[in-house]
């Protein structure tokens, strides 16, 4: 199996070499040789321009934005900046029963979803993804009551009541009801909102088309200012001193239209609004001219509830970010340096390869998401990457390795216009994934995604972009991507080293080695260095990133050879083992080579902390040249391994799997990845530049069969990665590049000191 296996893979190279489809491949869509002789893609169709955004310095109020929701599919739509359900974000709640709302249930300025249900209340505080519901407790549940959401008491977090025939029943946050209020009779809509801007909801309902709006407070000089200069002709205002109420009373909307209330022009006080034949929300200009209306057309299905839903940040920001999660990368974005971005080069064999490949890629990842992937959302600031995809690998992942990708292109190779892409157009592609990206990952909205499984992997990509590109981005980007690195490097740092083997051989993880999870771990707090080496937790990262780098790839003799690496006894204080003695690693219950390969997260982080101009920890090389020798040198016998044995690096870029194949058997861009850093920081004998030109041709040869800029013809036998495998091979092919760059373009710095307080984990006692 194997003999025919390397043959026929073999002969796939050598037809892609002249251009051909191997046998049984897809036919190329159109010629892959030009008539010079050169390799050739179609250039690039005419693509719809993507938004930009500027930076925003003034400090705002929040805005109330239109919403949709629809309880039994669960489905909650909030239309965040002008252009309606094409610029929406999505929320996705099990399907229930029940009123929809929306509501700042936990105080942070964010509306999110809420739904009463006969006297049940149930909340979630997310802006993004897909949460599930948690009870807020039980208040009202009589025959007809109507459920309102406000905030009554100056706290910042919504109330929940319900109106009863002219009689409204609150509940406060803190579990205490309210004395019962009379306003309106049976038959009225409830409204609530802030009338007068002083900070508190008041209450009011709409009958027919009459609008009665109750003010409180009366007796302060700002209430008495807001009656007097800020209520126009078009409202009759009933005083009521005794009880320091005034009541405003106006006519607005026509017959079956929705009312709808909300701060549409974020001067801190709410205005009326009508949904007209569910396809238009007339908005007022507020209650000094309540018939100067702003149409806009947010078209609500026949299924959904209109709603309104508050945001705490400006047009052209996060929509779905809180005013929190703003401040905390605005002070994070304030310590980045800018990254060294040296020019690759063609002295490196292989990178000529590379570079096409890279570029032919980026042809195709573009025409891709542009016209078909990401075709609804060409027009969003903010495209709401978590309901592109039923899996957040494949909404996250996919564009952040996009956007590295790019972001690489632009700044280490000399990109003017390249397959009919403008340097320009490159740059807002990468800049438009960046900042879609960090802005729902949950250091900022709020559900978003990050902090667990593989997310550092993937913030890791979408930071770095930003990062590269940090002179071109706005400063509302800068301080999106300072959050999202920071976030991730304070959960890897917290969630520290894990082993696949105790120190007595015992398989913690059965078959599945802790290499590859450790290893992309450390990179977060990597890039948080190298990005800000003066912030406060700088020290941990470094700790955390010593600690990682010693686990990620231990071997058994690290048990018992006494040494020490940035200070740490390793064979004293290692608590287990991630690697196996001979470099291989096991995964998938088989010596796999596709998590080898992993041993560049050791290099890639080195190469970050170089680009910030930092000295590497000596901990990012330990058993680094090992690993990679476990592709290069060491030898499978067959048996007991495949026919035919042999090294997993064969002649003419083929690799040979010993143990079977996890993830396809035509992945040579997954190896030119490792390759390039291995270039850099190997032992000469190893041989990784042959390795590195290899590989390059034959992912080079692979594409050539194609005229659009893919990789891999369908189906799972050459690839099967079905979450992003064009834009996985993409990223590996940029990375080789940027590693060559970085090699001959910065300086490097070996970190040998010793730091205390750095954790092994598993028990492992300090010093």
């Amino acid at each position: 199996m194997r003999t025919a296996l390397i043959a026929a893979t073999s002969l796939a190279v050598a037809c892609g070499a002249l251009g051909l489809a191997a046998p049984g491949s897809a036919v190329p869509a159109g010629p892959a040789i030009a008539p010079d002789g050169k390799p050739h893609v179609d250039p690039i169709p005419s693509l719809a321009r993507l938004p930009e955004v500027t930076s925003t310095r003034a400090t705002v109020a929040p805005r109330s934005v239109p919403a949709a929701a629809n309880v039994a599919k669960g489905r909650w739509i909030v239309m965040s900046d002008g252009r309606g359900r094409n610029a929406a974000t999505l929320v996705q709640l099990p399907p229930a029963s029940g009123v929809p709302l929306m509501g700042d249930w936990n105080g942070d300025g964010i509306d999110t979803p809420g739904r009463y249900d006969n006297g049940q209340w149930f909340v979630t505080s997310a802006s993004v993804g897909k949460p599930e519901w948690q009870s807020q407790g039980s208040f009202g549940g009589e025959a007809g009551d109507i459920p309102v959401v406000g905030n009554i008491d100056t706290d910042r977090t919504d109330d929940i009541g319900v109106y009863r025939a002219g009689t409204w029943l609150w509940q406060r946050a803190n579990g205490q009801p309210s004395p019962p209020m009379s306003f309106g009779v049976a038959g009225d809509l409830p409204v609530v909102g802030d009338w007068d801007g002083d900070g508190t909801d008041d209450i009011g309902v709409v009958r027919g088309t009459t609008w009665y709006l109750m003010v409180t407070g009366t007796q302060r000089a700002s209430a008495r200012k807001f009656l007097r200069k800020d209520v126009g002709k078009g409202v009759t205002i009933t005083r009521y001193p005794s009880a320091h109420k005034a009541m405003l009373q106006f006519s607005l909307g026509g017959p079956g239209d929705l009312p709808v209330v909300g701060d549409w022009n974020r001067d801190g006080r709410w205005d009326p609004g009508f949904v007209q034949n569910r396809a238009v929300w007339q908005l007022s200009a507020g209650l000094d001219h309540v018939h100067q209306l702003d149409p806009r057309p947010y078209k609500i299905t026949a299924d959904e509830t209109p709603l309104v839903a508050n945001q705490a940040t400006a047009t052209g920001r996060c929509p779905t970010a809180t005013r929190n999660g703003e401040a905390y990368g605005s002070r994070a974005a304030k310590l980045v340096h800018a990254p060294q971005t040296p020019q690759g080069t063609f002295a490196i064999a292989g990178n000529r390869e590379i570079l096409a490949t890279m570029q032919d890629g980026l042809r195709y990842v573009m025409t891709n998401d542009i016209t078909a992937r990401l075709a609804d959302r060409v027009d969003r600031t903010y495209y709401d990457p978590l309901s592109t995809h039923k899996t957040i690998e494949e909404s996250i992942r996919r564009s952040a390795n996009e956007a590295l990708a790019a972001s690489i292109a632009l700044t280490t190779s000399k990109w003017t216009t390249v397959n009919g892409i403008t340097a320009q157009q490159l740059t807002d592609f990468a800049r438009w994934h960046i900042r879609s990206l960090a802005c729902e990952h949950g250091a900022l909205s709020p559900g978003g995604w990050g902090n667990n499984w593989q997310s550092a992997l993937w913030a890791v990509s979408a930071g770095q972009a930003g990062w590269l590109l940090w002179d071109e981005l706005s400063e509302q980007e800068r301080a999106y991507v300072a959050a999202m690195v920071v976030s991730e490097a304070e959960y890897a740092s917290a969630r520290g080293p894990r082993y696949f083997r105790n120190r007595l051989g015992v398989e913690i993880t059965p078959g599945d080695s802790q290499a590859d999870e450790v290893s992309w771990d450390l990179m977060a707090p990597a890039l948080a260095l190298a990005m800000m080496p003066t912030h406060p937790s700088a020290p941990k990262w470094r700790n955390s990133l010593i600690a990682m780098g010693i686990a990620a790839f231990s071997r058994p003799s690290d048990l018992k050879t006494p040494h020490y690496v940035n200070g740490v006894q390793v064979d004293v204080r290692l608590p287990g083992t991630n690697a196996n003695e001979d470099g291989t690693v096991t995964n998938h219950g088989i010596v796999n080579p596709d998590y080898i390969q992993n041993v560049q997260h050791l290099w890639w982080a080195a190469s970050m902390l170089r680009s910030g101009g930092q000295a590497v920890p000596e901990a990012l090389f330990l058993n680094a040249d090992i690993v990679y020798r476990a592709l290069a040198v060491v030898k499978f016998d067959s048996p007991p391994y495949a026919p035919p044995g042999g090294t997993v690096y064969q002649p003419l870029g083929q690799i040979y799997y010993p143990m079977g194949v996890s993830w396809g058997n035509r992945r040579p861009a997954t190896f030119v990845g490792v390759d390039g850093f291995a270039n850099a920081y190997a032992a000469p004998d190893v041989n990784a530049a042959t390795f590195l030109a290899d590989h390059a041709r034959d992912a080079r040869a692979l594409q050539l069969r194609y005229a659009d800029g893919h990789m891999y013809a369908d189906g799972r036998a050459e690839e099967s990665y079905r979450l992003g495998k064009e834009e996985y091979a993409l990223q590996q092919m940029a990375l080789a590049w940027w590693a060559g760059a970085v090699k001959d373009g910065t300086h490097m710095e070996v970190d040998t000191k010793a730091y205390p307080g750095v954790s092994l984990g598993l028990g492992d006692e300090l010093p």
